[in-house]
């Protein structure tokens, strides 16, 4: 059984990385597979019940005596990683550019109540620590964007320079500066942005999903430090 696949219950196809060299660390003895949906062996478990970022399902993979013929191999056999590795250099960025949105929209909310809300006979943005957070926000995310946009044309032009640790880290830098904005825009909003109909607390429930999606933040500097040190 495999959880939290984004997607597990609406997709036709799998790619799917088995360990068919046993006696080989997980790197160089999985082989690819192609999975369509519905061999025999192969169902659909329980769609997860989460608190965010609800657009994408996670659902739970089973495989029970899921037998993969030759024809449905993706590379070679034992080379898995190397087919999984094609998509290691950009997939991260495709994270980190969602959770930006995220991180957008709640520097927008936050800035739009700040403008609207009076606080001490005069709007929340006139005051200095308002105006110097919602400045920071915008720092936190000016600099994500600049670490996706070099991360993405790094990855397409591999030769001018491309890090490894840039296929593991601009999604846990993205996903850490929405995270902060995501508090400080609750913050701003007091206990108006606790309530549902202000349309804060959705985005803060996004906003935790990608501490985890793609990878939890933790293990990609693991990932990270093992392609800077190893």
């Amino acid at each position: 059984m495999k959880h939290f696949i984004s997607n597990g219950n609406r997709a036709s196809f799998y790619l799917v990385f088995i360990q068919t060299e046993k006696n080989k660390p997980m790197a160089d003895g999985m082989t690819c597979f192609l999975l369509e949906r519905g061999r025999q062996g192969f169902s659909i478990g329980r769609v997860h019940d989460k608190m965010g970022e609800r657009l994408a399902n996670n659902a739970e993979l089973i495989f029970q005596d899921c037998f993969f013929p030759d024809e449905n191999r993706v590379g070679e056999v034992g080379k898995g990683f190397d087919v999984l590795a094609r998509f290691f250099p950009s997939s991260n960025s495709y994270a980190a550019a969602s959770i930006l949105g995220v991180a957008v929209a709640l520097h927008q909310k936050a800035i739009d109540w700040a403008k609207v809300r009076v606080q001490g006979g005069k709007p929340l943005i006139e005051h200095d620590g308002i105006r110097a957070q919602l400045v920071e926000m915008k720092m936190l995310i000016d600099a994500s964007r600049s670490y996706i946009h070099r991360a993405c044309w790094l990855a397409d032009h591999q030769d001018q320079g491309w890090d490894k640790t840039l296929g593991a880290l601009p999604k846990a830098m993205a996903s850490q500066a929405a995270w902060k904005i995501a508090t400080w825009t609750l913050e701003i909003h007091g206990g108006h942005g606790y309530m549902k109909e202000v349309g804060v607390e959705k985005l803060v429930r996004d906003a935790a999903a990608f501490l985890h999606s793609d990878g939890v933040n933790r293990t990609l500097f693991l990932k990270a430090a093992n392609f800077m040190f190893n």
